[in-house]
């Protein structure tokens, strides 16, 4: 029989997360979620009366989102 030891098990990832975990997670309010969750951006299951959000649904939410152009900072060439 092999012996398992800590090394040979990966840490395991939460699979579900509180509603408001899930606003820390991805920087927006409640609302936001609670809005994204019933558009079907984001996906949720209950358990007894809480609302679960599914973690992998939160990356790749997260994943499909635009990335940002930003336009330079010109307020360093205008201090001159």
């Amino acid at each position: 029989m092999k012996v398992i030891e800590k090394a040979d098990i990966a840490p395991l990832e939460p699979l579900l997360c509180s509603v408001a975990a899930a606003t820390t997670l991805i920087g927006r309010c409640e609302r936001s979620v609670i809005d994204a969750i019933a558009r079907g951006e984001l996906k949720a299951v209950k358990s007894d009366r809480r609302t679960l959000v599914v973690v992998q649904s939160l990356k790749d939410y997260v994943a499909k989102l635009p990335l940002a152009k930003l336009k330079p900072d010109n307020r360093e060439s205008r201090r001159g």
